[in-house]
């Protein structure tokens, strides 16, 4: 939870995580080989509309990240007077 990062840009929406990983193989009670993996992975989406960044929420349970995006509103239209 504290390793995830979610970015919102208008219309683009990045999420990106650390990734740790290790892998430990043992044989009588000793340690053969032990691996480690770190890194950052992250992903990038771009939506049909823009997001309404104020009203934007994301929880994470279960290892389930949920993100809530509402549509920023439209402008409404103004009539321009002719003179």
């Amino acid at each position: 939870k504290e390793d995830i990062d979610v970015r919102i840009d208008g219309d683009v929406v990045t999420i990106g995580a650390e990734v740790q990983s290790e892998k430990e193989q043992k044989d009588n009670g000793r340690v053969i080989c032990k691996e480690r993996r770190e890194g950052y992975a992250s992903r990038t989406f771009t939506l049909a509309c823009p997001v309404d960044e104020a009203r934007a929420d994301a929880s994470y349970k279960d290892g389930v990240l949920a993100l809530t995006l509402p549509k920023k509103a439209s402008a409404s239209a103004q009539r321009v007077a002719i003179k």
